[in-house]
């Protein structure tokens, strides 16, 4: 993989440019996982400590966001903080398309922690990073073994009342979707990168979907935003549009 190298002025001003448009496809996404996350902590306080029946409306919340983002976004829902629900010990409500298409259907795994095939979805990081730094976070690409068997994305924000971590909402996206809205927003010869480094969509001819940036093209994405490499920072999640020579 070659270098990244110094970029002009020009250059950079393109980046940039290009990340703002890229970045708002993305924010989109997530101004519906907040909104999402506001109604849950709105229903939870109104009950007090809610039994999973009260989770009812919350399906057709996650209904409406996954058709409003029906090109990205394959499935969403709402997963509760250990100590919230009242008659389980813990408390998710995922609804999913099988396919990308079709009426969502819900999620079912094994919740309980003394089962064969218990899913504790505690140790994720789209659960714990929005937990532990209050903000929100987007996990992966990853196969998602547990629901759609595809490379996902998973964009989550933290429920809150108060200072009270409630549990978070979330949207998948599929990596494979991405292209579409996202590709024709890049300039030729640009990579959009997670903050490990992991290509995620490439307009670049030699740099594949997938593929983990390494030496100076890495450290460019961690220096993103100093205005030396181009790379710069796409919306309000840890994505990054490098330009690679």
């Amino acid at each position: 993989m070659r270098a990244v190298t110094r970029a002009s002025a020009q250059e950079r001003e393109q980046a940039a440019a290009a990340s703002r448009r890229v970045g708002a496809v993305f924010d989109a996404v997530l101004d519906s996982v907040e909104a999402f996350g506001a109604r849950a902590a709105a229903l939870i306080r109104a009950a007090g400590r809610p039994d999973r029946g009260a989770a009812a409306p919350l399906r057709e919340d996650a209904a409406a966001l996954i058709a409003r983002h029906a090109e990205l976004v394959s499935g969403a829902g709402f997963v509760a903080a250990p100590d919230v629900p009242a008659d389980a010990p813990m408390w998710l409500e995922w609804w999913q398309t099988a396919d990308g298409s079709g009426a969502p259907e819900r999620l079912v795994v094994d919740l309980d922690p003394a089962g064969p095939g218990f899913y504790d979805y505690t140790r994720h990081g789209w659960f714990t990073v929005p937990r532990d730094s209050g903000r929100a976070h987007v996990h992966g690409p990853y196969v998602d073994y547990y629901g759609t068997d595809q490379y996902i994305l998973t964009m989550s924000a933290p429920v809150l009342d108060g200072a009270r971590f409630l549990g978070v909402t979330g949207a998948d996206l599929f990596v494979r979707r991405l292209e579409g809205p996202v590709l024709p927003l890049m300039p030729s010869g640009t990579v959009l990168a997670n903050a490990q480094g992991r290509i995620i969509v490439s307009a670049s001819a030699r740099h594949v979907t997938g593929a983990l940036l390494r030496g100076p093209a890495a450290e460019a994405v961690r220096e993103a935003g100093d205005g030396v490499r181009a790379a710069a920072r796409c919306g309000r999640l840890p994505f990054y549009l490098v330009t690679i020579t």
